[in-house]
């Protein structure tokens, strides 16, 4: 028997039912505790080369199998411990984040002027946040931050006349951020409803909860890693396309039941919730209105071990 199966094996037990019993809160598991950990991958695979090059094909199976329930242990230890000081990251961010009283008055604010532009672009980066839009400006762009860690850079460009917002997270020393600087940032984003919006985010791990319902949204994309992503589209565009590629993620997209939607995923091991839309031959879903709808939402999703969620509205 190949070591890497038994190594990969175990993993998705492992991760599988963690993620059940939390989510039926027998166990309480802090995945920001043991996202430091992340190098005892490479230990691992490295293990797996190892054993497979010397130890005979009775010894490399047991060492493999030993080993790997070692690290397990020790990653189910650390993860059931919750971190004071940076100890928000528990995999349900909702209910522990909608119950956080924020204080916005001492928050940092970015702002950029509006223009006139018909369409703009926002890239976001930045992990260990929680980020939310559902509010307008007059301004293009505005951003309430209240920081516990590092700080925030805004940067405009103009490329063929569409104006490219980057809004990016920096450490305390203005390099991009740490693995070890996790904290508690919240977000509060606000947009200007006039241009059409190309948005983008990339976090590693945080919170996303977007009602977009009042903005001209065209492209919607998010990666996150262990990351929670909420997004509320509407009806302002003939068509809204939305990208999501996640590691280990809890993702809710709702679109209204007028529009018509269309889902593609490849999800691996990812659980699927899709009530209200049919499967196709091909492996898609599809509102019963997808051909005559005026309004479409095109969905992507691609996720190793996480939860998608679509649904009406």
């Amino acid at each position: 028997m190949k070591t890497e199966k038994i190594i990969w094996g175990l993993i998705f037990i492992f991760v599988g039912t963690v993620f059940m019993l939390d989510n039926f809160n027998v166990i309480n598991f802090y995945w920001g505790s043991v996202w430091r950990f992340w190098p005892i991958i490479f230990i691992l695979i490295g293990a797996n080369m190892l054993l497979s090059r010397f130890a005979n094909n009775t010894t490399g199976p047991i060492a493999a199998a030993t080993i790997t329930v070692l690290v397990l242990v020790f990653i189910g230890y650390q993860g059931s411990i919750p971190r004071e000081d940076r100890g928000w990251l528990h995999f349900k961010f909702n209910e522990s984040r909608r119950d956080k009283n924020v204080n916005w008055s001492n928050a940092s604010v970015f702002t950029e002027p509006y223009t006139g532009s018909k369409s703009a672009t926002l890239n976001i980066q930045g992990s260990a946040t929680g980020y939310e839009l559902k509010d307008t400006t007059s301004m293009l762009f505005q951003a309430d931050v209240n920081e516990s860690t590092g700080g925030y850079s805004l940067e405009k460009t103009v490329l063929d006349s569409v104006d490219v917002l980057n809004f990016r997270k920096r450490d305390k020393n203005g390099r991009g951020l740490k693995m070890d600087d996790i904290e508690t940032n919240d977000t509060r984003l606000r947009l200007n409803s006039n241009p059409i919006w190309d948005i983008t985010v990339e976090m590693g791990a945080g919170e996303t909860n977007f009602n977009l319902e009042n903005f001209k949204v065209r492209n919607l994309r998010f990666e996150g890693g262990a990351a929670s992503f909420q997004a509320k589209v509407g009806t302002k565009l003939p068509l809204t396309e939305i990208t999501v590629e996640t590691g280990v993620a809890s993702v809710e997209i709702e679109v209204p039941k007028e529009s018509g939607t269309r889902i593609v995923v490849d999800s691996g091991l990812s659980s699927k919730d899709f009530s209200g839309f049919s499967k196709q031959a091909d492996g898609t879903y599809k509102s019963s209105n997808y051909d005559s709808a005026a309004n479409k939402v095109n969905i992507n999703l691609k996720g190793g071990l996480s939860s998608f969620e679509v649904r009406k509205y």
